[in-house]
C-alpha cells in the first residue's frame, strides 16, 4: 500500500511570522524541517511505500498514485489542509487527517476526511495502521498522551533534508504554565512529558549524519524543570563536538525566568545551545496579568533578557499587541520595551483568541469573538485578530502592529540592538565554535549566503550588513552568533519588503504627531 504525507504550506497571519519557515529566495527552502510528516512515516512497516511532502520545500504532486493520503496541521495550515484533502478526495483517495488543529477542533474538519486523528497518535498508530492492511478504517481514532519514551526515531531518510536549514527533535511535550492565549496546553497538557537523553542524542546522531549542523530542540519550555533539564543538558555535552563530530548549534524555547538560573545557563553555552525563543510578550504588568502570564511578573524583563545574552544564549523574543488593558498608545511603548532589549529578532503578534483556549471562551461569551473575522482590504499589513479589542478597533491594531515591525526594522534601530547584543554575549566554548566561513561555505549553508548577497542589493540591508561585519571583525569569537542573527533579520526584512509591495510605511492616522517611523 502507498501512503503520501503531506505537511501544508501554512496561510501565514503576520508579516513576520513567514520568516520564521521559510527562507526569502527564489528556491524553496524550509528553515526548519517538519518533524510531524517524518514521525507519522515511522509507525509504518516495510509493507508500505511512504512519500513525503513538505509543502514549504516542494509542490504537492496531485497526480501522486498513493491510496492513502495523510495530512498533519497545525491552526496556520488548516485552510491549506483541507484544500489538499478536496482534490484528492475528489480523486477517490482515502484521506486521514491528523494534528494540533485536527485535535483542537475536530468538528471543523468532520465531512473533510475519511478518518481523523483526534489526539496524539502514538498510542493509537497501530490501531489504525492494521485497520488499513485489513480495509477496516475507522472514522475516527481518539489518542490518548503519548509516552515519549516509546516514540520511534523519525524517517528522516524520506525527508528532503537538501531543502531543510535546521533539524528538529522533539525533547518534550506540554507546557504547566497556563496563558490563556494558548492552544498547546489544550492540546498536549500541562504535565510535561520528556523524550529520555539517550534517545535525542540517537536522534542527533541521525540528522548529524544526514548534514545537519544545526538542530532545534522541539519543546514548549525546553527550561521549566531543571533537573530533566540538566540531565539533558549533560547528554549534549557529551556528545556535541565530541570524537570527532563536528559541533553541532542548537535552539529551543524557554521562559524569562530561566535567568535566574546561573549554573543552567552555563550548561546551555557548554552544550551548544545558541538561540532560544522567549516569549516575552509585552512591559505592560496590567496585560501579563490578564494573560495569566505570570512567569513574567513583578521582574525587570529586559534586565533578564541581558542576563541570558550574558550566559550565551542569543534571544529571540515575541513582542504582543491587543491585549484588553492596552490603549493607543501601546505601540509606542512596545517599541521602547522592544529597543530595551539586547534583542536582534523580535516577533511581533497581535493577540488571537485560539479555538479551545480559556481566551476563546471568554471572549465567545462576551460577544467579542468572530468567528469568521475575515481581513479588511484597506488594512495596512497582516496583523489582522479574530477579537475586538477593547480600547482600539481591529484595523487600528493591525495598523499600529505594522508601524512597530516597521519601526523596529529600520537599519539604525536593528544596528542599533545587534550593537547591545554583541557587547553583551558570551561566546560558545571554543571546541563549538563554527567559523564564519566554513559555516556559510558548507552545502546546507549556501541559502545564508544568498540571503547575504540579495540583502546587499537593498540600500537598508547592505547598511546592517557593513554594521554586522564590523562587529564580527571586533569580536571574532562570536562572529557566527551575529552571522546567524543577521541572515535571520534580513530574511525577515527580505520578506516584509515582499509582502508589503511598496505600500506606505508612515505612521497610521490615529497615532498621535511625532510618531513617525523613527531611525
Amino acid at each position: 500500500m502507498k501512503v503520501y504525507l503531506i505537511a501544508p504550506l501554512p496561510s501565514f497571519g503576520s508579516d513576520t511570522v513567514i520568516a520564521d519557515y521559510m527562507l526569502a529566495l527564489d528556491e524553496s527552502y524550509a528553515l526548519i524541517a517538519a518533524a510531524g510528516i517524518s514521525t507519522v512515516a515511522a509507525f509504518f512497516g516495510d509493507d508500505f511505500t511512504l512519500r513525503l511532502c513538505d509543502e514549504i520545500t516542494e509542490a504537492v504532486d496531485f497526480d501522486d498514485p498513493s491510496e492513502v493520503i495523510g495530512i498533519s496541521m497545525n491552526v496556520s495550515q488548516a485552510a491549506r489542509g483541507i484544500e489538499i484533502a478536496r482534490r484528492f478526495r475528489a480523486m477517490g483517495r482515502t484521506v486521514i487527517m491528523g494534528g494540533a488543529h485536527v485535535s483542537l477542533a475536530p468538528d471543523m474538519f468532520e465531512g473533510e476526511a475519511d478518518c481523523l486523528v483526534v489526539g496524539e497518535l502514538e498510542p493509537v498508530a497501530q490501531d489504525l495502521i492494521n485497520d488499513l492492511r485489513t480495509g477496516t478504517l475507522q472514522t475516527r481514532y481518539d489518542g490518548s498522551k503519548a509516552d515519549l519514551a516509546q516514540s520511534p526515531v523519525p524517517r528522516w531518510d524520506l525527508y528532503r533534508n537538501d531543502r531543510a536549514i535546521s533539524g528538529v527533535v522533539q525533547t518534550s511535550r506540554g507546557c504547566p504554565f497556563e496563558c490563556n492565549f494558548c492552544d498547546v496546553i489544550q492540546y498536549l497538557g500541562r504535565v510535561q512529558r520528556h523524550k529520555p537523553p539517550g534517545a535525542v542524542v540517537a536522534e542527533l546522531q541521525q540528522l548529524y549524519d544526514l548534514g545537519y549542523r544545526s538542530v532545534n530542540l522541539s519543546d514548549d519550555n525546553f527550561t521549566v524543570y531543571r533537573q530533566r533539564t540538566r540531565t539533558l543538558l549533560e547528554a549534549l555535552i557529551a556528545w556535541n563536538g565530541q570524537d570527532g563530530r563536528e559541533p553541532m548549534r542548537f535552539s529551543t524555547q524557554m521562559s524569562i525566568d530561566i535567568a535566574r538560573d546561573a549554573n543552567l545557563l552555563s550548561l546551555c553555552n557548554e552544550a551548544g545551545l545558541r538561540t532560544a525563543f522567549v516569549g516575552i510578550e509585552t512591559s505592560s504588568e496590567e496585560a501579563l496579568k490578564e494573560s495569566l502570564k505570570r512567569q513574567n511578573l513583578r521582574q525587570d524583563l529586559a534586565e533578564r533578557c541581558g542576563r541570558i545574552v550574558a550566559a550565551g544564549v542569543t534571544v529571540q523574543a515575541g513582542l504582543m499587541l491587543g491585549f484588553d488593558s492596552d490603549d493607543l498608545g501601546c505601540f509606542e511603548r512596545q517599541f521602547r520595551f522592544g529597543m530595551s532589549l539586547p534583542v536582534v529578532q523580535l516577533r511581533v503578534s497581535v493577540l488571537v483568541a485560539p479555538v479551545a483556549t480559556p481566551l476563546y471562551a471568554q471572549y465567545k461569551a462576551e460577544g467579542r469573538l468572530l468567528e469568521d473575522p475575515g481581513q479588511d482590504p484597506s488594512s495596512v499589513g497582516n496583523y489582522w485578530t479574530n477579537i475586538q479589542p477593547k480600547n482600539m478597533s481591529r484595523a487600528q491594531l493591525a495598523e499600529g502592529a505594522t508601524w512597530l515591525v516597521d519601526a523596529l526594522m529600520q537599519p539604525d534601530n536593528v544596528i542599533h540592538r545587534f550593537e547591545r547584543l554583541a557587547a553583551l554575549l558570551k561566546p560558545a566554548p571554543e571546541r563549538l565554535r563554527h567559523p564564519a566561513r566554513r559555516k556559510f561555505g558548507t552545502r546546507r549553508g549556501s541559502p545564508w549566503l544568498e540571503l547575504i548577497r540579495q540583502g546587499a542589493r537593498d540600500p537598508a540591508g547592505r547598511q546592517v550588513i557593513e554594521a554586522v561585519d564590523a562587529l564580527a571583525r571586533q569580536r571574532p569569537e562570536i562572529a557566527g552568533d551575529l552571522f546567524d542573527s543577521l541572515a535571520m533579520h534580513l530574511n525577515g526584512h527580505l520578506l516584509v519588503a515582499r509582502m508589503r509591495g511598496g505600500r506606505d510605511r508612515s505612521a497610521p492616522a490615529f497615532m498621535r504627531e511625532g510618531a513617525a517611523i523613527p531611525g
